[in-house]
């Protein structure tokens, strides 16, 4: 039987393969899958009657897992599965026989594993604490990572006795490279050499971060299926990914065999929670490692990712502090020369002084300049416009240029390196550092571009030769450091902070400028939307009574009716002459950002507006009473007309259909302060409803097909924009009252 009823596994979708959902073990232990809730069990290993007496794996699925202890026992089995905090392995005692025991969740069911247990003695725990103790000495001791490696993979094969222990680190594109190894006589050695990423797919790179320990004791095992293959509560295969004992991919145990490995052992090396490296054991023989020597091991491990921590975070501080003078004093020559381009580049110092790079580049207010070995200027505008258009990063570098750009392989032999620092992505403004193309060999172990292709199924299966193997890499540079990156990148925020010194004066005056400009433009702004408001609402009225007027002379088409209308039109057109002069004033007075201030005669503008609404009152017999006390204000006269107009015509338009309308218009002074109301007794508004919003845009409180929302707006814009006020009174089928306060001579 295959890991998978119903999926083949070859090398073309290795990398895809659901390793979580095999449903086998390997036979050193038993699984047992049950509900986390009620303990029963829904999967077991077809092996657990090798481990247990009488407990047959058909006849315990659908039972309590009370099934595989005795009545004393099962408390504490029961504490152990129900403990909030899970501790593995923990000490199982099961029929009176005792297991190592894991235990971990998934999607709701509790997979329990249990490996015989094993004592050890105190001799061997006082043996190992010490070696262990050395180990860390001697780790804190060593000055390089390759001495820290030799020294780890020393330790474990001492440790565990496998012919083969390899410390195997993760470059950026998964490959592989044997850094450290310890081997027994007769072994073949893979030291430095370099397998690719497709030798541990993405899958089994994800398990190795969640599960760091991985032991095959023997790859020629027979593997032990779960009974049943599916879970009865679920109807699918059980996620599995977290177990000690789940069977390997068949892939992984033919690429063993083909290495001649029998039994290994991984340890997942994690830096900063990332996967870094492994330690990979081998042997030519089965060999099943206990879980205190495992243990052992990965806590060595461990001890060893922390040194290769402190490893990539300590800095040369010498060199570091050279490169922070070479800085400081390329910045103080950049201030001294007044341009980024001359500081940059004409002074003693220049931007190759700052990394270990062959070539500098700087494009800043249009204008590429360049030292040192760089490619041509057509080159650069390409790179510049490919680095604008898809680098998502403000410091971008790589050693490999050309791999992720590719027209850069022209000039790879002088830029394969690339260290970008954006000044500003929008004006593809950068500082661009280069290294040029190195050759080295790489040493593989076997041609990896040359799997092995099985005759009898043709399917593609893994490799079977691992002879040396040597493969020249071109279209690379030295790494960039990490003093050139940090350094580079204090240049960076300098560079900026004197780019944005330089336009500082200007911004200040501009500043200042539009601080001494805002408040004109926005009277001038003010008066234009005033002026846009009252052309189109104030032209509305006499252009309505010219219609009501056409159509009372197409109502009765005699001569008298003519002549009337035609002498009524007459006043309604010398009004809107005059209303128009006025708004023609009102212009360029708000282009000029001036208004003038005018006498206005109260009396008069109610007359002219009584004019524009003759129509209208004759119908409906509608009357406006005046009460003028203050019979004159000094402001701008268009506002004050418009402001009548719109009070007006809303009294009547707003009319009761069971009383004539009778409009009462007032003013009076008090002191320095102008009042004038304006009454009428129509439909009226119920300010409880509608007061937060009466004087808003677009807002109408009655059906009525003349109805905008524009007139109270506009009016009570103008009042305000004259620093006056404006309140209203009303009662629902009584009337409204508007009452609007001047304190000054507004203007």
């Amino acid at each position: 039987m295959h890991n998978y009823q119903n999926h083949t596994v070859d090398l073309s979708n290795c990398d895809t393969e659901p390793i979580h959902l095999i449903g086998r073990i390997q036979p050193h232990g038993f699984m047992i899958v049950m509900d986390a809730t009620t303990f029963q069990i829904e999967q077991v290993s077809r092996n657990i009657q090798d481990f247990i007496a009488h407990a047959a794996p058909d006849a315990l699925v659908g039972k309590p897992i009370a099934e595989i202890c005795t009545s004393s026992e099962f408390p504490v089995l029961q504490a152990q599965l129900q403990a909030s905090t899970v501790l593995n392995p923990q000490l199982l005692t099961l029929k009176g026989r005792q297991f190592f025991g894991f235990l971990h969740e998934t999607e709701g069911r509790l997979v329990l594993e249990c490996e015989p247990y094993q004592q050890t003695t105190d001799e061997k725990r006082f043996e190992r604490t010490y070696a262990f103790s050395e180990f860390q000495t001697q780790l804190n001791n060593k000055d390089t990572l390759l001495d820290q490696g030799q020294l780890l993979v020393d330790y474990v094969q001492h440790i565990l006795n496998y012919d083969r222990v390899m410390l195997y680190v993760f470059d950026t594109d998964w490959h592989g490279e044997v850094i450290a190894e310890k081997i027994k006589p007769g072994t073949h050695s893979y030291l430095h050499h370099h397998f690719p990423s497709t030798d541990i797919p993405a899958p089994a790179r994800a398990l190795l971060e969640k599960k760091h320990v991985r032991q095959i004791p023997d790859i020629g095992a027979a593997a032990v299926d779960l009974v049943p293959y599916l879970n009865p509560a679920t109807g699918k295969p059980t996620d599995i990914l977290k177990s000690e004992l789940r069977n390997p991919s068949e892939i992984h145990l033919e690429y063993l065999r083909n290495m001649e490995a029998f039994a290994t052992l991984s340890i997942s090396v994690m830096v900063k929670g990332k996967l870094w490296g492994l330690i990979t054991c081998q042997h030519q023989r089965p060999k099943f490692i206990n879980y205190w020597m495992r243990q052992t091991c990965n806590l060595a491990t461990k001890a060893f990712a922390n040194a290769v921590l402190a490893s990539q975070e300590m800095r040369d501080i010498s060199v570091l502090e050279h490169y922070k003078q070479l800085e400081e004093a390329l910045v103080n020559q950049v201030i001294a020369a007044g341009t980024i381009t001359k500081g940059l580049f004409e002074g003693k110092h220049n931007l190759l002084d700052l990394t270990t790079c062959s070539g500098a580049a700087l494009f800043a207010d249009n204008e590429l300049a360049v030292t040192g070995k760089v490619p041509d200027r057509e080159q650069l505008m390409q790179l510049l416009q490919w680095l604008s258009d898809t680098n998502k990063e403000r410091v971008f570098y790589t050693r490999e240029l050309s791999r992720q750009f590719p027209a850069a392989a022209a000039y790879q032999h002088l830029a394969s390196g690339l260290l970008a620092l954006e000044i500003s992505k929008y004006n593809k403004e950068y500082i661009l550092y280069f290294k040029p193309e190195i050759r080295e060999s790489v040493v593989w172990a076997g041609n990896p571009e040359k799997p092995e292709l099985a005759k009898a199924n043709d399917k593609i299966r893994p490799r079977k030769s691992f002879d040396k193997w040597v493969e020249i890499i071109k279209g690379k540079s030295l790494p960039w450091t990490l003093n050139e990156l940090e350094i580079t990148q204090v240049l960076l925020k300098d560079v900026i902070a004197i780019i944005l010194r330089n336009q500082a004066g200007r911004l200040e005056q501009l500043n200042r400028n539009l601080h001494n400009s805002a408040r004109s433009l926005r009277r001038k702004n003010e008066r234009l939307e005033d002026f846009t408001h009252i052309i189109t609402h104030n032209l509305r009225s006499p252009i309505s009574n010219i219609q009501g007027l056409y159509n009372l002379y197409e109502a009765e088409p005699t001569h008298e009716t003519g002549a009337e209308v035609m002498r009524r039109m007459h006043v309604v057109i010398d009004n809107m002459a005059s209303t128009i002069d006025d708004l023609n004033a009102i212009l360029r007075a708000a282009l000029d950002q001036q208004l003038s201030q005018d006498t206005v005669n109260i009396a008069g503008l109610v007359e002219k507006e009584k004019q524009n609404m003759e129509a209208v009152l004759t119908e409906t017999g509608g009357e406006i009473l005046t009460d003028f006390q203050a019979p004159e204000i000094t402001m701008p006269k268009v506002y004050m007309e418009s402001l009548i107009h719109n009070l007006l015509s809303n009294a009547v338009k707003y009319r009761s259909p069971d009383r004539k309308p009778v409009v009462h218009l007032k003013s009076w002074q008090e002191n320095n302060t102008f009042f004038l109301t304006v009454s009428d007794n129509g439909l009226g508004i119920n300010l409880d409803r509608h007061g937060q919003k009466i004087f808003g845009l677009f807002q109408t409180f009655h059906s009525h097909k003349e109805a905008k929302g524009l007139g109270l707006y506009i009016t009570k814009m103008q009042v305000e924009s004259l620093g006056g006020t404006i309140a209203v009174e009303s009662e629902p089928g009584q009337g409204t009252t508007f009452t609007v306060r001047f304190d000054s001579h507004p203007g």
